[in-house]
């Protein structure tokens, strides 16, 4: 249960870059799409849930959550 928050669900590659870089100026957008996109997975939209609701600590993970989202986009 725990390894599901720290997946980054897997797109279309014009997606994930679309929703990391959406990560980088609306915080928590981003990953609420992903999480949509995939299923509607459960962890990933409150894990961006969480990223717009805790204002300056969520913009830093949702910038780091972008970055890697973009990696694993470019990886594929």
């Amino acid at each position: 249960m725990a390894s599901e928050w720290f997946t980054i669900p897997t797109n279309d590659k014009s997606i994930m870059l679309i929703c990391g870089i959406l990560d980088f100026f609306l915080f928590g957008v981003g990953t609420i799409i992903l999480g949509l996109l995939d299923n509607c997975n459960f962890f990933v939209i409150v894990f961006g849930i969480l990223q717009l609701c805790v204002p300056f600590l969520g913009w830093i993970v949702s910038i780091i959550y972008g970055v890697l989202v973009i990696l694993k986009a470019l990886k594929q």
